[in-house]
């Protein structure tokens, strides 16, 4: 696979993950109610159009009908009369009547059973889209509680960690509070303030001082046996 393929592949994959966070469940099920809503009024368009063609057909077949038996009759009517011809040309209207009415016979049927099963599909449309839209209402209602709890689990542990922040800072600053009660009480107890007298010296130093004390220490004891 070239770079160009991979970044090619990469892209698709990123738009592909934003839309994916574009997508709000609710505003998308609302989107595909309203489409089905158009496939709806698009088929009772077709079935109400079909309809009207099946009544014309109806209308023409119904009249072929009429027209034949007219037909017949007044033939019959002519050849008691003793008009024969009439009676031939009115036989004829018939004939051409009746061929009329096995056509349309043919085309009426194939119409009615279209009608039929484009108004069963509509009605099984039309139960699909109620259903659909209930489920959408009660997603919905799922989506929205997914929602604040999400929002609230967020905000729990926020709550969280600032709270348990504060709960540390709070044990801070109390055994700072135990320490300066302590201190207050050792100050007041009764005596002068503990001073430390603890010289800083090196050791160099400290040798010396004490070879000087012990010097001090022979003469002062000399000086208190000769008296």
């Amino acid at each position: 696979m070239g770079v160009f393929q991979r970044m090619k592949d990469l892209t698709k994959a990123s738009v592909h993950d934003l839309l994916d966070k574009l997508e709000d469940p609710v505003v998308m099920l609302n989107q595909y109610l309203r489409d089905m809503e158009i496939e709806i009024h698009d088929a009772e368009v077709t079935v109400a159009k079909q309809m009207a063609a099946e009544r014309r057909l109806k209308q023409r077949l119904d009249e072929a009908l009429r027209i034949g038996v007219e037909r017949e009759g007044q033939a019959e009517h002519a050849l008691r009369s003793g008009n024969e011809d009439l009676a031939r040309k009115l036989l004829e209207d018939k004939v051409h009547a009746d061929r009329q009415v096995e056509e349309l016979s043919g085309f009426y049927s194939q119409a009615n059973a279209q009608v039929s099963e484009l108004t069963s599909q509509l009605h099984e449309m039309k139960e699909e889209y109620y259903k659909l839209r209930s489920k959408r209402n009660e997603l919905a209602a799922r989506a929205q509680m997914a929602t604040a709890r999400k929002q609230m689990s967020k905000i729990s542990s926020l709550h969280s960690i600032e709270s348990g922040n504060a709960s540390r800072g709070f044990h801070r600053m109390e055994e700072k509070i135990m320490q300066l009660e302590a201190e207050a009480e050792v100050a007041g107890l009764p005596g002068a303030p503990f001073r430390s007298t603890a010289i800083n010296t090196d050791p160099e130093k400290a040798f010396l001082i004490d070879q000087q004390l012990e010097a001090l220490k022979e003469r002062v004891t000399l000086n208190l046996d000769k008296q």
